[in-house]
């Protein structure tokens, strides 16, 4: 059994799936179809304990990763993923304030749920972490009818096609999400169904962060580029595409790669990104390769500890870092960035990193 590493927070934890319908979009890949989408959140939860544990990544990503390991060799029935740490609908936390936003984006072909630790840890630290599946990228997305949409765009597409077909529907799908949050906390008619119960009254929309992991971190640079309402970023391994890597940005961004990114050199990456006038942090995690900055970490290091991985393929698949160690720097990287940009700290962002500095995280210079 796959364990995930227990939150590190005071709050409990919370998470639920929203299925909502953009009327106002087609599909581009089903033009004759609005937009649908499914989002998972995690949030400070109730201390009832009421609710059941929820499954550790939604059906759609259990199959994407049913698929991935049986094509490494691994059999499909020597391994489960235990459940998650959050309760599934449980009540929201009531009476204690209003909780930052933090929206996340997934990778090319990877459904959300696929940071589940990182998200995990931020909602037990008060934070709404609003993670978006993009559907017909996403590998599979499972909807309430039961229906399953699968990815139509190849994991190679080259560039191009990600900046100039997957990204803009990314930002839209995010800002549509968002649209969707702000409707759900001012209670209007126009929000999508019902959220657990308090959840609503703790969302605060003046203060809107997110994150994302490869493509996910493109969209969350042209997410911040396009709309204000997302005061800061942070790009976890991720090319910089789109408009916003000749305009660059006027709000923070840390750039968390991984030891042998295959960015680095590209427009973006370098530290001294010419039209960027907000802070930049370009930092690379030693020992790690581009998985390891998802679930991916805390997965093949097990299936390698239980013998189902060579230990080649675990170090092709998420590098030598020692693999507790690795979920322990994100994590902590991830809250104190985001204390600082939304003053629940009392340094600034870079301050706060530099006063956070492990041996592990290198400077991208």
């Amino acid at each position: 059994m796959i364990t995930l590493p227990a939150p590190t927070g005071p709050d409990p934890v919370g998470v639920t799936e929203w299925h909502l319908i953009d009327a106002d979009r087609a599909d581009p890949w089903d033009p004759g179809h609005r937009r649908e989408l499914m989002v998972q959140i995690w949030y400070p939860a109730d201390d009832a304990n009421t609710s059941p544990l929820a499954p550790w990544m939604p059906p759609g990503a259990r199959e994407e990763q049913r698929s991935g390991l049986t094509q490494a060799g691994v059999a499909s029935d020597s391994w489960a993923l235990a459940p998650s740490h959050g309760r599934s609908d449980e009540p929201a936390r009531a009476g204690g304030g209003r909780f930052p936003i933090l929206l996340n984006s997934p990778g090319l072909d990877d459904t959300a749920g696929l940071n589940t630790f990182q998200a995990e840890d931020l909602a037990s630290h008060g934070y709404v972490v609003v993670a978006v599946n993009h559907t017909h990228e996403a590998f599979a997305v499972q909807f309430p009818d039961g229906h399953t949409e699968h990815s139509a765009v190849p994991v190679d597409s080259p560039l191009s096609v990600l900046s100039d077909q997957l990204l803009p529907t990314r930002v839209a799908d995010t800002r549509f999400v968002l649209d969707q949050l702000a409707a759900a906390a001012g209670h209007s008619t126009d929000a999508g169904p019902a959220l657990p119960q308090h959840l609503a009254d703790d969302l605060d929309l003046t203060k809107v962060g997110m994150f994302g992991h490869s493509l996910g971190g493109s969209t969350t640079a042209q997410t911040m580029h396009d709309d204000a309402r997302v005061a800061a970023g942070v790009n976890l391994d991720g090319p910089v595409l789109g408009s916003v890597a000749t305009d660059g940005l006027d709000r923070p961004l840390l750039m968390l790669a991984s030891d042998t990114s295959p960015w680095f050199g590209h427009s973006g990456w370098e530290p001294y990104w010419a039209t960027n006038t907000g802070l930049k942090l370009p930092l690379r995690i030693a020992g790690t390769r581009h998985m390891s900055l998802t679930d991916e970490q805390v997965i093949v290091a097990q299936l390698a500890m239980a013998g189902l991985l060579s230990a080649d393929v675990k170090n092709d698949a998420i590098g030598s870092i020692n693999a507790n160690r690795s979920v322990d720097l994100q994590r902590a990287y991830l809250l104190a960035y985001f204390d600082a940009a939304f003053g629940r700290s009392d340094t600034s962002p870079a301050e706060t990193l530099e006063r956070l500095a492990q041996p592990e995280i290198l400077p991208h210079l």
